[in-house]
């Protein structure tokens, strides 16, 4: 049996200077890595290419599409794509039935009006061809779950001491912070895909509740989304002095061992996690 690729490892190494981002990316990493991903293959809101970098590998992604000219930029660096394109996933520069999968990592949620991208997405998935016995293009995404708000450790803390306007606020502004416009549940994932003429194949949580804990509070700890010690020190203005690499260092051992049981913890069945990994796919 094939043994599972250390993500924890890997992202903690391309994202030392945000190691809770890095926790986060890797057990959605472990769970996305289980999807078969067939070509041609789109990699919708693609940023920089580290996760598609993580889990497919280099030339292994046909095209990668962002909004923002600088990501895209990045991406093409990247050397994942084997073609990258700045174009808004509302109006997808493709034409029907282009692509046999598509996929998306943490980026639905930041999408106000998300439905008419999972029309487009419908629009370029292959349709099935019964004749040769061929199913439909599939939507791979992944996003915070219905569940994410509430499995907040700063939030179930200002509830436990009896303050829910607390625990709304802080959610709120997590919100605010994380740019997050929607939190679907899995059935009104399923209207959605319906919308876009597929079918919902798979919903499956991930981001156990310690998990989200863990990750809410180092966020706090490392100061991310507000100014602190740790983000002056990681600075890119500071690259030059050379302590950086130790710092990397010092992320990837000390964390590697110590989040361990976290990364490989999955949501007990019947339970909820942060996270949720779709699957649709083309119904005709």
């Amino acid at each position: 049996m094939q043994q599972m690729r250390d993500f924890l490892t890997e992202l903690l190494t391309a994202y030392w200077f945000a190691p809770p981002v890095a926790l986060w990316r890797a057990v959605e990493l472990r769970t996305a890595t289980k999807e078969m991903y067939r070509h041609p293959l789109l990699d919708l809101g693609c940023g920089d290419g580290l996760v598609a970098q993580a889990l497919f590998g280099p030339a292994q992604v046909d095209v990668g599409l962002d909004p923002w000219a600088a990501q895209v930029r990045q991406a093409a660096r990247s050397g994942v794509y084997r073609r990258v394109q700045q174009a808004d996933g509302h109006r997808l520069p493709y034409p029907d039935g282009a692509f046999a999968t598509v996929f998306s990592n943490s980026v639905l949620e930041h999408i106000p009006d998300v439905a008419p991208v999972v029309r487009e997405v419908g629009r370029v998935l292959t349709p099935p061809d019964p004749g040769r016995g061929e199913p439909g293009g599939r939507f791979i995404f992944t996003v915070p779950s219905d569940a994410f708000r509430r499995l907040l450790h700063f939030y179930q803390a200002r509830r436990a001491m009896g303050d829910e306007e607390g625990a709304e606020r802080y959610a709120a502004e997590m919100d605010q912070w994380l740019v997050h416009h929607h939190y679907h549940t899995p059935q009104e994932w399923a209207d959605l895909l319906a919308e876009g003429g597929m079918v919902l194949e798979k919903a499956r949580y991930y981001i156990p509740e310690p998990v989200e804990h863990l990750w809410d509070r180092m966020n706090r700890r490392f100061g991310l989304g507000r100014r602190s010690l740790w983000g002056l020190l990681a600075s890119p203005r500071l690259r030059g002095l050379g302590h950086q690499r130790l710092l990397a260092r010092w992320v990837v051992h000390r964390f590697s061992r110590a989040w361990r049981p976290y990364y490989e913890m999955d949501v007990p069945p019947g339970e909820v996690g942060g996270g949720l990994l779709v699957v649709g796919r083309r119904a005709h």
